[in-house]
């Protein structure tokens, strides 16, 4: 397991050239540009292209993604702060509610799974499959705070509160090979992990260093990595070479390794989707 010694080491994916400007897939997001009302919405990794693809809501968090099955889900926080889970078809056109009292996480690779935690003191994570309609506890007792599926579907990187109120990291086997504790650090907090697509590292938030910041955990090696990139959220590209953040108020790219920071537009919690 990661302690609180290990000292960062420097980044080793494939990284895109210093001038090199990101152009793959676009970025989901939730636009916050308007007062009092939120927007699910899509952009290009410039910042160009921005697309409106819900009415406004209250206060949308954490937008969602399948790549199989074109689905795409956000949380709706209202504003007495119970929360509802939403879906909607690619194209927008079609919305659906299909959870009170819960967060979305993540889908399952196939896109016959949602993942989603309780808003209650519980912090409960459940698989919910879209056919039957039945959920199933994936978490034991553990309070989680954020979860993401691999893209094999063989592991759920999760973030859990210890008993001194910090978080760290854990993998939950959906393979029967139980649940591996990442980090063990207990003056410091670890969360809302995502996978790299490949799923060689995992890309955390952590107030290591003093204040909330970006850093890799390689899972083959169990090192910390710190690409200098203070901010929350992030979502990598479908190559690894870039990552997408929330900071401050702005939605920003990167390049994967903190180099060439560009802001893009006013918004939180962005996912890069292909």
């Amino acid at each position: 397991m990661l302690g609180a010694a290990l000292v960062a080491c420097s980044f080793s994916m494939a990284m895109a050239a210093p001038d090199e400007a990101p152009t793959e897939g676009r970025i989901l997001f939730v636009d916050t540009s308007e007062k009092d009302q939120t927007y699910l919405a899509t952009m290009n990794p410039d910042g160009s292209g921005k697309t409106r693809l819900t009415p406004g809501y209250s206060n949308i968090v954490f937008p969602r993604y399948c790549e199989t099955s074109g689905w795409m889900g956000f949380t709706n926080k209202l504003p007495d702060m119970k929360s509802e889970v939403y879906l909607l078809a690619r194209d927008g056109k079609k919305i659906k509610k299909i959870l009170d009292g819960a967060a979305l996480e993540g889908f399952s690779p196939d896109g016959k799974f949602l993942l989603y935690t309780t808003c209650d003191q519980a912090a409960g994570l459940y698989s919910y499959s879209l056919d039957s309609k039945t959920a199933t506890k994936l978490s034991e007792d553990m309070q989680v705070t954020a979860a993401d599926w691999s893209a094999t579907g063989n592991w759920i990187a999760v973030s859990a509160l210890t008993s001194k109120g910090t978080s760290d990291i854990w993998l939950i086997s959906t393979k029967a090979q139980g649940i591996v504790r990442i980090t063990d650090t207990p003056t410091i907090s670890e969360s809302f992990p995502v996978f790299s697509k490949d799923e060689k590292y995992l890309a955390v938030i952590t107030d290591r260093h003093g204040q909330s910041e970006l850093e890799y955990i390689d899972l083959d090696k169990r090192e910390f990595q710190r690409p200098l990139l203070m901010g929350l959220y992030p979502s990598l590209s479908p190559s690894n070479r870039w990552i997408t953040f929330e900071t401050g108020d702005e939605v920003a790219v990167a390049r994967a390794d903190g180099i060439n920071i560009k802001m893009l537009s006013k918004g939180r919690t962005p996912v890069w989707i292909k």
